[in-house]
């Protein structure tokens, strides 16, 4: 007998293809959303929960806190960008190195 002239086997090995190509595609963009921290901020005053795209970077605040994703930008155009949209920065860090006070203040002018 052959696969098409059986119905329910037919309709088996459909249902069994779309379930394994939904599982793929789910955990490849799971994967995607995990994307990497390279910045943080701590902000001098709090913010609202919101969410900024700045030079291809999402950066996310809540209260002083700001995290982000990888940029293509210079981080020390990244922590000005952060200072013009969120407000003046109290630290910040790029892959876990944190600018003295002298890259901190050319943020926030």
């Amino acid at each position: 007998m052959l696969l098409s002239q059986n119905p329910l086997r037919a309709s088996m090995i459909f249902c069994v293809a779309a379930m394994a190509s939904l599982t793929l595609f789910t955990a490849t963009t799971a994967e995607a959303r995990g994307t990497a921290i390279a910045y943080t901020a701590e902000l001098q005053a709090p913010v609202e929960a919101a969410q900024e795209i700045i030079k291809g970077a999402v950066i996310r605040c809540s209260g002083t806190k700001c995290i982000g994703g990888q940029s293509t930008s210079s981080p020390r155009t990244i922590c000005a960008k952060v200072a013009d949209k969120f407000g003046p920065v109290a630290s910040f860090a790029y892959k876990d190195e944190a600018f003295d006070a002298e890259a901190l203040a050319k943020c926030n002018d």
